[in-house]
């Protein structure tokens, strides 16, 4: 009996000690882990009943926990005002699925824009942008260029290059869809917000180039010139290569080879 005690003691302390470190992992977790706000119900609200300033609430929650299709809180005005297609318990979540868009979507462009529309492949970044999204849109494009030949007397040769450059470094998404080909999605349709005369370059640019998005983080003033970020050619990855030697590749994967080094001029 008295060797009992003192085994029934040191389990005791062994399960105080695992709950005690396991209250501090997880109070270090919730620390450390980032979080996020997303538009919530303040009250109850019935199913068809329009949502008012007052009725939708911030709430913030884990990244990790975020439901895909939650409103972040900075685009809440896009809810205010939509009607409710579900009955939404107070607290819970206002999903993109829970409102139906009843406003024109004319009474969302923003004055002096147009509203244009863009296919890119049903993948990517087009599967998570949401409406009221910033993305930049980037363009690859076939520059052609003449170049002189060895006979001087003879037309320049013209040469088509790729040439990948930012069309439009931030752009409002106004609404999202999908295409679909038996069924199946097969590319994304975003409606983007545009003044005139960019709205126009951007129709052109779909039928002379391949479009691609890059979302922007809500708020972010920064790479807002286009020219700021340049231009990425075959010259680019040129100079990327410069001064780096090349390494052959070993027969068995993992093995590491020492590179090879570079031939010096006159060499065979």
């Amino acid at each position: 009996m008295k060797n009992f005690i003192p085994l029934v003691l040191a389990v005791l302390l062994g399960l105080a000690a695992v709950l005690a470190v396991g209250r501090l992992l997880h109070a270090r977790r919730q620390a450390t882990e980032k979080t996020t706000t997303v538009v919530a119900v303040a009250r109850d609200v019935n199913a068809g009943e329009v949502l008012t300033s007052d009725a939708v609430m911030e709430k913030k929650v884990p990244v990790s926990a975020r439901p895909a299709q939650a409103i972040f809180w900075t685009r809440a005005e896009m809810v205010v005002g939509q009607k409710a297609l579900r009955a939404i318990a107070q607290g819970d979540y206002v999903l993109l699925s829970d409102v139906g868009l009843s406003r024109s979507m004319a009474d969302i462009v923003g004055e002096g824009e147009w509203a244009v529309s863009l296919t890119v492949p049903a993948g990517g970044i087009a599967r998570i942008v949401q409406p009221g999204d910033e993305v930049a849109v980037i363009g690859t494009f076939k520059v052609k260029s003449q170049v002189k030949t060895a006979d001087l007397s003879a037309a320049p040769e013209e040469i088509a290059r790729e040439a990948t450059l930012v069309l439009f470094p931030r752009v409002r998404v106004l609404d999202v869809g999908t295409l679909s080909t038996g069924g199946e999605a097969s590319a994304g349709e975003l409606i983007l917000a545009l003044p005139p005369q960019q709205a126009q370059v951007l129709i052109a640019a779909q039928g002379k180039s391949r479009l691609t998005l890059a979302l922007r983080r809500p708020g972010d003033d920064a790479a807002i010139n286009r020219i700021d970020t340049g231009m990425v050619n075959e010259e680019t990855f040129d100079k990327l290569m410069q001064g780096l030697n090349t390494f052959e590749m070993p027969p068995v994967p993992g093995v590491i080879t020492a590179p090879v080094p570079a031939k010096a001029a006159g060499q065979n």
